[in-house]
């Protein structure tokens, strides 16, 4: 037996007694497994800091290699998740004895893509290093993942089928399936018109203000206004999720979008120097929005 639970509770998803987790972090909270924790969004000084962060620090999920084999044939094993994406995704399936093609060496660069966006943002693609191919195969992914419904908050939910169901879309994907390749060609279109619709104000800081039209439009990738000005940042409001997300275009000295999240909604609040979110779990506003915008804008300031 093989399961999947998430929960944007850390204590919920600890009551499932998980074997393994995949980026189960709350902020500074990590959730362990009993057998393997695969976490890298910690900073420096935790066993958990990632390589991007620190020489020989912990790989993003995708690309780790330490995770172990849990055969369904041979126990009962249940993986705990905070959050699904790619990276969280393939550092599931890597557990599993029967996706272990999807991780051949044939495919290291698509892994490799999926980690640098999973700590970069989906906007530094284009700086990835990517070969076409990839990058073709992660819009493709893209496309399929935006079909996804939100999982319940504060709730232990079952996404095993979810994840699994992942294993035979990404075989495609890696394998070039032209209908997939295709979608992740519409899905790249569509991006420019979410730019239109998604934009509120450019201030005059260098923020530029969003809120997704629907609740699977992720958007703090766009960076550019719908005119072609770069912004320094974008601070999202998705109104049917209820969360807030800050983002980064480029390192900022002394700007770190957790440390502004926690700052304001405390330590459930989590991300990293680049990007970071509202506490999973708790409805944001408009008010909750403006209240971003302006401590980004201090920060930025100071």
């Amino acid at each position: 037996m093989f399961r999947v639970v998430h929960s944007t509770s850390p204590d919920l998803l600890r009551s499932a007694a998980p074997h393994l987790t995949v980026e189960a972090e709350y902020g500074s909270n990590v959730v362990e497994g009993s057998v393997f924790t695969a976490a890298h969004h910690q900073p420096v000084g935790s066993p958990y800091a990632g390589d991007h962060l620190v020489a020989g620090g912990r790989p993003a999920p995708c690309n780790d290699g330490g995770i172990p084999t849990l055969d369904p044939n041979e126990g009962e094993w249940v993986v705990g998740v905070s959050h699904l994406d790619l990276d969280t995704i393939g550092g599931v399936l890597r557990a599993l004895p029967d996706m272990a093609d999807l991780f051949s060496a044939e495919f290291a660069g698509f892994w490799r893509l999926a980690a640098f966006v999973d700590v970069n943002g989906a906007h530094k693609v284009a700086l990835a290093g990517a070969s076409d191919e990839d990058v073709a195969r992660l819009y493709a992914w893209w496309a399929h993942f935006k079909t996804f419904s939100r999982l319940p908050f504060n709730a232990l939910n079952d996404a095993t089928d979810m994840v699994l169901g992942c294993g035979p879309v990404l075989r495609e994907i890696l394998a070039g399936n032209e209908a997939r390749i295709e979608a992740g060609r519409v899905f790249r279109a569509a991006e420019d018109a979410l730019n239109v619709a998604s934009f509120v104000e450019h201030r005059p800081s260098g923020v530029l203000v969003r809120k997704s039209p629907t609740q699977g439009d992720f958007v703090n990738h766009l960076y550019t206004t719908p005119t072609g000005v770069v912004a320094r940042a974008v601070v999202a409001l998705n109104p049917e999720a209820g969360s807030v997300t800050v983002s980064l275009e480029s390192p900022v000295a002394g700007v770190v979008c957790r440390d502004i999240v926690q700052g304001l909604w405390g330590a459930l609040a989590g991300g990293h120097a680049g990007i970071a979110g509202s506490p999973r779990g708790e409805h944001m506003t408009e008010a909750h929005l403006a209240d971003c915008v302006a401590a980004l804008e201090a920060a930025l300031a100071r």
